[in-house]
């Protein structure tokens, strides 16, 4: 996690509003653009929504699909914390370690909780500050304040 926070040139949580695929102009490969409409800036500089730019995609009717392995999607109406790349020449910008830097917001009675996946132990096992409860057991979810904390503290952006 350290390496995803330190790497991110934008770190937002926000909420998709909108994907599309299409052929890009300058590259010819077939491209998703995702929208997102930002509820909070964790690293970077960015504006009330963001759009990002991701190899690969479904093209509308089916004309043409192309995946790329990896490479995460956005589902209209849920809610991310995502870890971006900063943005290519050919104007490309996925999430840093693709599937990695992507945090799906999801609501518990508790409160909501983020999650990639993977456990939170081995994502903060290089930032010792960390303490996780559970001690051996994964950990698949922290709370998004909790997680929005982290984050700031080690972008060096407190809030």
């Amino acid at each position: 996690l350290d390496e995803i926070i330190d790497t991110a040139a934008v770190a937002i949580q926000g909420t998709c509003i909108g994907t599309r695929t299409q052929r890009d102009e300058q590259t010819k490969l077939v491209v998703t653009y995702t929208t997102f409409a930002v509820k909070d800036v964790l690293k970077g500089s960015v504006q009330g929504t963001h759009v990002i730019k991701q190899i690969g995609g479904n093209m509308p009717a089916g004309e043409l699909n192309f995946r790329m392995y990896g490479v995460p999607t956005f589902v209209v109406g849920e809610e991310y914390v995502v870890f971006l790349a900063g943005v290519s020449a050919a104007g490309f910008s996925s999430p840093i370690g693709l599937a990695q830097g992507k945090f799906t917001v999801q609501q518990y009675p508790s409160g909501p909780r983020v999650s990639n996946g993977r456990d939170f132990h081995e994502m903060t096992a290089g930032m010792p500050s960390v303490v996780l409860p559970g001690a051996k057991a994964p950990v698949r979810h922290l709370g998004l304040d909790e997680f929005k904390r982290l984050v700031r503290a080690r972008a060096g952006r407190a809030r």
